[in-house]
């Protein structure tokens, strides 16, 4: 499951992390919804595009499932 969104928490994973439930990541962090900016995952995006660098848990998530999520479509 995932909403769709990537967060950049600053948290040390060199990377952004994929939002699964609305506050928590893929990799089990937590964050305050007011402050952090949450961002769509960019689909077509060039390779040099700050979403290609997720962080090494996240990055381990089913891109189709986030793609789709982008999309609005449902599991």
């Amino acid at each position: 499951m995932t909403t769709g969104y990537v967060v950049n928490l600053d948290n040390g994973h060199n990377g952004y992390c994929v939002e699964s439930l609305i506050g928590f990541t893929y990799c089990g962090r937590t964050f305050d919804l007011e402050d952090v900016d949450r961002e769509l995952y960019a689909v077509d995006r060039g390779h040099d595009h700050p979403h290609n660098t997720l962080c090494f848990d996240c990055s381990k998530v089913d891109s189709r499932t986030v793609r789709g999520a982008v999309r609005g479509e449902k599991a």
